[in-house]
């Protein structure tokens, strides 16, 4: 190691102890070229261990030319700043919710539809074929390429106070992830609806400044919000979805062998990360339930039901919805 490098490793480590920041491994001298990628979940979570898992066959298809570099804990930000610093040429890659895209491009927004999907299987051949590509196609005129797509939990209501049925909902204080779709979904509920960052649930569901949150119970469980809301209604509503979504114009400098790569090892790490996160749900709500959450089975038709009328807000959709319906 040359004497240069020493010392901006030695830069790196202060940096990072001054600003809280975690030492990644961007200092390695064989790397080439180096991709940071972040996210806002722990790192025990899915999300992490399958960037991970992204990094390390990257790095094995190209001989240890190209390095992820992982920022986990929300480091680097909130997913709409990740996803807008990614846009904006200041990130490689991170991983945010479907939601977070319809600032770039509203269309997204059809696959965050209640009961849009009705198994995972279904949801797989919808993103990773010819409607997916339909769907995301167009964020790269915004500077987005979206590599592939991670598993983000079957979600449920998960609340402070018993909630049952629709009518249940109506005058609670919800929680939303900052969505159009969610928004609307939860006032067509009759829900008094807050958007509001991940980060800030745990403290809002133990203020009271919010009844419930649509959630999967790994966050539930990864966050500890199972301290502060002890009962999910198990509708179904979302099965969702955790884009990877790299900068186009990063993606596009790279030669096309090393695009090849990329889009290779996103797809094996996603394939990886999609089982892993669906057993880290199962695993997690038996861990819920053994901690006290209560489970109330929904009628999920009645549900079913109760959403309809979102469909019918979005007229533009109907083609897109029936290709992703015939695929059921």
């Amino acid at each position: 190691m040359t004497k240069r490098t020493i010392l901006l490793t030695i830069a790196a480590v202060v940096f990072c102890a001054l600003f809280g920041l975690t030492v990644a491994p961007e200092f390695s001298e064989a790397a080439e070229i180096k991709l940071r990628a972040a996210h806002e979940m722990p790192e025990n979570h899915p999300y992490h261990l399958g960037t991970v898992r992204f990094g390390e066959i990257l790095k094995e298809k190209t001989g240890g030319r190209i390095e992820v570099v992982v920022y986990p804990n929300g480091q680097l930000g909130t997913q709409k700043q990740l996803a807008e610093m990614v846009a904006a040429n200041q990130l490689d890659i991170c991983l945010v919710w479907q939601g977070i895209l319809e600032a770039f491009d509203p269309n997204v927004g059809v696959v965050s539809l209640p009961f849009i999907f009705d198994s995972w299987e279904h949801t797989w051949k919808v993103v990773d074929g010819e409607v997916g590509q339909a769907i995301f196609a167009p964020l790269e005129e915004k500077n987005i390429k979206i590599i592939t797509v991670f598993n983000n939990g079957l979600y449920n209501v998960v609340s402070r106070i018993p909630i049952k049925t629709p009518e249940d909902m109506k005058g609670i204080k919800l929680r939303v992830q900052p969505s159009a779709v969610f928004v609307e979904t939860g006032q067509m509920l009759g829900s008094v609806v807050t958007p509001m960052a991940f980060g800030e649930v745990y403290s809002a569901l133990q203020l009271g400044a919010v009844d419930a949150q649509i959630q999967g119970p790994i966050n539930v469980r990864k966050s500890k919000h199972y301290e502060v809301a002890k009962y999910t209604c198990q509708n179904e509503i979302s099965f969702l979805l955790e884009p990877v979504m790299m900068n186009a114009k990063t993606f596009n400098s790279l030669s096309a062998e090393d695009q090849k790569a990329v889009m290779e090892a996103a797809r094996e790490a996603a394939e990886w990360q999609r089982v892993n996160a669906e057993e880290a749900d199962i695993e997690d709500t038996k861990f819920l339930k053994e901690n006290g959450m209560h489970y109330y089975p929904a009628d999920k038709e009645e549900w079913i039901a109760a959403s309809m009328p979102m469909y019918d807000k979005y007229p533009q959709w109907k083609e897109i919805v029936e290709k992703i319906n015939a695929l059921k």
